[in-house]
């Protein structure tokens, strides 16, 4: 399986910590911020989280002298919640209490665990302003959670979803999720607390970007957000014009894991990915 990691280092940022580190301060150098992910989730055993959650901290005490603000993306499961739901909320607040100036990030995971995942963050947003929310567009119920954390004043990372689930809890089709998308998408570039527009959808870009100016939404109160690897001529054209950019870096020894999964778990994946080397490679779909 190794011989995937040629492909799949595109996409990762490495396999440890000094690894990713350049790639950050890199992107940094070019003008970009970064969304961090040390890749795991669905832990097995009580060690098991608590070596993630450390890994979380070995990273924040290399960065203490780091001026400029990182999101730190963690996920629920990869801290404990299956295994006890009181040792993943003291492991995040860890994680939280050594943040500092940096933000903390709840990445969102399968429909079974939605409901957990948000009850966590608005309990624990109560005494960490640092800590926001991703969610997913193509859930039916994703309209009433954005409604309810902008009211709350929490921050969110706006995405389309990733993982197959049925028809009964999300949309099925592109145009349905776009809409969808495209309508949270607006909801939040008003009244949102710096939200991140998540995605590398041309079509939902150039909405955004006509409704930013329409409304006159200054710039510098959102972010877009983009995979690291994925769209870098759409992520250097929206810098250019004047937008903060943030890049999703995912790094870690679970990379195979990561790149096997969001590759099977949706054909749309694969085409995602594949149609972004495509049009990146021969400049294709520029947003102007």
């Amino acid at each position: 399986m190794q011989l995937l990691y040629p492909f799949a280092k595109r996409f990762i940022a490495g396999q440890d910590l000094p690894t990713a580190l350049k790639s950050i301060k890199g992107l940094n150098h070019s003008g970009f911020l970064s969304t961090v992910d040390i890749l795991g989730e669905n832990t097995r055993s009580a060690e098991e989280a608590e070596n993630a959650k450390r890994e979380y901290l070995d990273l924040l005490k290399k960065i203490e002298d780091v001026s400029w603000p990182l999101d730190l993306s963690i996920k629920v499961t990869q801290m404990g919640l299956d295994i006890d739901p009181d040792l993943c909320k003291n492991n995040i607040r860890e994680i939280l209490q050594s943040a500092k100036h940096h933000s903390v990030r709840f990445d969102i995971e399968g429909s079974d665990y939605t409901q957990r995942t948000l009850d966590l963050s608005r309990e624990l947003h109560e005494t960490y302003k640092n800590l926001g929310q991703a969610v997913q567009a193509y859930l039916f119920r994703t309209e009433r959670d954005v409604e309810d954390l902008v009211q709350r004043g929490i921050s969110v990372r706006l995405c389309k979803g990733a993982y197959k689930e049925p028809p009964n809890v999300a949309y099925q089709s592109m145009d349905d999720i776009r809409k969808n998308f495209r309508s949270l998408m607006f909801l939040l570039l008003k009244e949102g607390f710096i939200p991140a527009i998540a995605t590398h959808d041309e079509i939902l870009i150039r909405d955004a970007l006509s409704f930013i100016k329409a409304e006159n939404i200054d710039p510098k109160t959102f972010y877009f957000e983009m995979l690291y690897g994925v769209r870098r001529d759409l992520q250097k054209q929206l810098l250019k014009e004047g937008y903060q950019v943030r890049i999703y870096v995912p790094f870690g020894k679970s990379w195979l894991p990561y790149t096997l999964r969001r590759l099977a778990e949706r054909k749309e994946n694969i085409m995602f990915v594949v149609k972004g080397l495509f049009r990146e490679t021969f400049g294709l779909g520029k947003l102007n």
